[in-house]
């Protein structure tokens, strides 16, 4: 905690504001205000040296230490900034802050000690009996006051404006104050030292981390140091942790900290701020409690860039400390392997995993270049491999890339990252994503996904590949258990939802999966995929007019152009023509993800050859949608017939 010159006091009071130095919290009447913790720590020093000037050079000594960040200027107008816009303070005519041009800054509200301030006695007895000898005295007298009388600077500067109304019957109740608090204290101490420590904390999230450089450019950098402390907590198999996407939602949010807790369904909290120059990292980090707010752990940390890595394994161990939680010897191992990456090819590696969290193939394009840079720059830096293994995977998933030319790229890249790291959660989902779609190693597949989830228990994307996989398999009750635990780390992402709801169909749970899918819609009428699933819902249950509007929906997305599963819905309607007339328009250039959708329509046409024919076609592209041939109800028409058993063994899969 910041040295300031209250020593011994711990919470002050202006106006209607309260500032905790010992949990760095600061509430409005009551209410706890957010406040990132570098910004919190400028306010505290500027509070506890209210009414004088507060150089800025004094500023970047306590708070950024001694290194010079070649964008401090920009740091410190960002969070005097924010601390404005917390206090509803105005620069041009300020009620706490007042700028003193090229020099510094000043507090220039009251500023006293809380009333039942958590301080030593000692502090409080010190702090009564001077505003007894101000106010009986006079404030000429101070300076002629008897030592007894005197006390810590940062006290005087702390107290409350004079006032004339003093009277016998104040100092008596001031002294009665300073016993009933002396009580609290010593009461509050003993509470401290019989604490047994923190309640139960077997779930957290990281909340994304601030960026304190003032360079929006920088987002990705503290989108990036979030991800990667995510990862590592997530190491530590008796802690639960949120996945980015879900604390993506509260980046910049009002909401506080309890209410942050109450969504996301944990026990606690971490949040902190990142400053980038150059080549010189800050970052700083506390963990709160949710049941009662209060602090657990902060520290900040300096480095560069290069050694940057060993810091968010420090802070993930320490955080398992705070909570006591027992790392198991391998947990502890991972954590404290030393790893390292040259500062531009971590950069560049940043930068590829922001790219891929856009979920869209032109984002998912733009992080081809810069995984490729990141290992041109560091050939031994095993995390870029697997984010080059995944971008592939995607570009196949998004039809960017023809699954014979993406997938084994993936491969290759997924097979280097654990060459380099055997114990990469992330290398061993990459690799198994290629196996399960492209080589049909189910077995295979299955091994990956489970060693992954064995390193990182709250790794939400090998959870949800992995309930694709079982969805594939029919074993309909594990995929949907597995898809609920990916989304109890995710629980606001849109695509665990509609994924649920997509397995829910593979397994002809049509009811439960509609009002998956609708509200997955519903929170955002764009994606696009649901809608395609949620019409194929309706057509399983024969609601075909419930099922014709998504369909059309879904065409109107596309520009109009008739999709596949249109043709399906009016071949089982049994308008033949329809069907035929969509079809025509799409074997004129037909794409490698279109073969098993074709074969679906020819199934409903009753045209068995030109089905089994189209199939093969896939069997030979590896169309990515043949995985979910065992259990596509479009294939119901062919599965009595020799040639289905044959692909499916021919493919690997169980009977």
């Amino acid at each position: 905690m910041l040295s300031v010159g209250l020593s011994g006091v711990s919470r002050l009071r202006f106006e209607a504001f309260e500032l905790d130095l010992k949990t760095a919290e600061l509430r409005n009447a009551g209410t706890l205000v957010d406040l990132p913790p570098q910004p919190f720590k400028i306010l505290a020093l500027l509070a506890t040296h209210a009414g004088q000037l507060v150089t800025r050079e004094e500023i970047r000594q306590q708070i950024w230490g001694s290194e010079t960040f070649v964008d401090f200027e920009q740091g410190l107008n960002f969070a005097i900034n924010k601390i404005r816009k917390v206090l509803g303070d105005d620069a041009e005519t300020p009620r706490y802050i007042e700028t003193l041009p090229r020099r510094g800054y000043r507090f220039i509200a009251a500023v006293w000690p809380a009333p039942g301030v958590d301080a030593a006695p000692a502090v409080l007895k010190g702090v009564v009996t001077q505003s007894i000898a101000r106010e009986v005295a006079g404030e000429g007298a101070l300076a002629e006051a008897p030592e007894a009388v005197q006390m810590d600077a940062g006290v005087q500067r702390a107290l409350p404006p004079k006032r004339g109304w003093l009277k016998p019957a104040g100092i008596a109740a001031m002294l009665s104050l300073a016993v009933a608090a002396g009580w609290f204290v010593w009461r509050r101490i003993a509470l401290e030292n019989g604490r047994t420590g923190p309640g139960q904390i077997r779930s957290l999230a990281v909340l994304p981390l601030d960026n304190l450089s003032g360079d929006p450019n920088q987002e990705y950098f503290a989108d990036g140091m979030t991800d990667e402390l995510i990862t590592d907590l997530g190491k530590i198999s008796a802690l639960q942790v949120i996945s980015r996407t879900s604390v993506m939602h509260y980046k910049g949010t009002r909401r506080t900290l309890p209410e942050i807790a109450r969504e996301l369904n944990v026990d606690a909290l971490v949040e902190g701020s990142v400053v980038r120059s150059g080549n010189k990292v800050r970052i700083t980090a506390q963990l709160i409690q949710a049941s009662n707010d209060r602090h657990l752990w902060a520290d900040s940390y300096q480095r560069d860039l290069d050694d940057f890595l060993s810091v968010q394994d420090s802070v993930a161990m320490e955080i398992a400390r705070q909570v006591r939680i027992r790392l198991t010897s391998s947990e502890q191992q991972r954590l404290e392997r030393r790893r390292s990456v040259s500062a531009a090819a971590y950069d560049a590696y940043l930068m590829g995993r922001y790219s891929l969290t856009t979920q869209s193939a032109e984002g998912i394009k733009k992080g081809l270049p810069a995984f490729q840079q990141a290992i041109a720059l560091d050939p031994t830096y095993a995390p870029a491999y697997a984010g080059l293994a995944d971008t592939y995977s995607l570009l196949a998933n998004y039809s960017v890339l023809a699954p014979k030319e993406a997938f084994p790229l993936a491969e290759a890249a997924a097979k280097k990252a654990l060459e380099l790291d055997a114990d990469s959660p992330e290398a061993h989902t990459a690799l198994a994503y290629p196996e399960h779609h492209y080589r049909w190693d189910w077995a295979g597949a299955e091994r990956e996904y489970k060693t992954a989830l064995a390193l990182n228990p709250s790794y939400a994307t090998a959870h949800l590949r992995y309930a694709e996989l079982l969805s594939n398999l029919a074993r309909h009750d594990e995929a949907v258990a597995e898809i609920r635990r990916a989304r109890e780390l995710d629980p606001l992402s849109l695509l665990m939802r509609s994924s649920a709801g997509r397995f829910l169909y593979f397994a002809r749970r049509y009811d439960e999966a509609i009002p998956e899918l609708k509200k997955t819609l519903d929170l955002d009428p764009h994606r696009v995929y649901a809608r395609l699933y949620l019409a194929l819902c309706y057509e399983g249950k024969g609601s075909y007019t419930e099922a014709l509007n998504e369909f059309e929906q879904f065409r109107a997305a596309f520009g109009g152009v008739p999709s596949v599963g249109l043709a399906h819905l009016y071949a089982v309607k049994g308008e033949r023509e329809k069907a035929r007339q969509i079809v025509k328009g799409l074997r004129r250039d037909p794409g490698d993800s279109e073969w098993v959708f074709l074969s679906g329509v020819y199934a409903a046409l009753g045209e068995k050859d030109d089905a089994f024919n189209c199939l093969e076609r896939a069997y030979q592209t590896h169309d990515f949608y043949l995985s979910s041939l065992k259990v596509d109800p479009h294939m119901d028409p062919l599965r009595s017939d020799a040639r289905f058993a044959e692909l499916v063994q021919r493919i690997g899969l169980p009977p």
